[in-house]
């Protein structure tokens, strides 16, 4: 019963979160919140918590809003086929993901994805976001960090679904399933 009402209490507020921080594309992101959770058993008020934190952070690092909502759900979406991947807590994939967009490559490293100076030129160039000669902007850099995860991730992306059926996947699934429920 505490853990259902302490549940409750954080949906109401990331709900709130992810109304404000997605205006008018808040319509699109609950579709897409629902699909993976009636396709793949996520927890939908994770999903649009995760996306909707995510979204500010990139809006208040110069991202534009298309762009951060497109970002947004990507990231949100690589988390968890990351840490079905790895068989890793999604909400720790997640901040591993969030932190490798502030610039902490560490915890990326870990797993094999860098996001140091070097790599982020190679990918700002090969993206057509900044040739490698000269500084890069803030708004490049996170741009350059998007393009250098989601190159290094292509094994990991998509990994959920074509595991579902695995035991950890469906004891995920379960979770979430209790999760929401709560």
């Amino acid at each position: 019963g505490k853990d259902s009402l302490a549940m409750a209490n954080e949906v109401v507020e990331s709900e709130n979160l992810f109304k404000e921080s997605m205006g008018g594309m808040s319509g699109a992101a609950r579709e897409w919140s629902d699909k993976l959770r009636d396709t793949l058993g996520l927890n939908a008020y994770t999903l649009r918590k995760n996306a909707g934190t995510m979204n500010v952070m990139l809006q208040s690092m110069g991202i534009g809003e298309q762009k951060a909502y497109d970002m947004s759900i990507a990231l949100t979406e690589l988390s968890e086929d990351m840490a079905s991947f790895y068989n890793l807590n999604p909400q720790d994939m997640y901040a591993k993901l969030q932190s490798g967009m502030t610039g902490q490559s560490m915890p990326l490293k870990q797993i094999g994805i860098l996001i140091d100076d070097h790599t982020l030129k190679q990918y700002a160039a090969a993206a057509g976001i900044k040739n490698t000669t000269g500084e890069l902007s803030q708004q490049e850099k996170v741009l350059a960090r998007y393009a250098a995860i989601m190159a290094q991730t292509t094994a990991s992306q998509g990994d959920l679904a074509r595991t579902i059926d695995s035991p950890a996947n469906q004891l995920r699934v379960l979770s979430n399933t209790v999760d929401q429920a709560k």
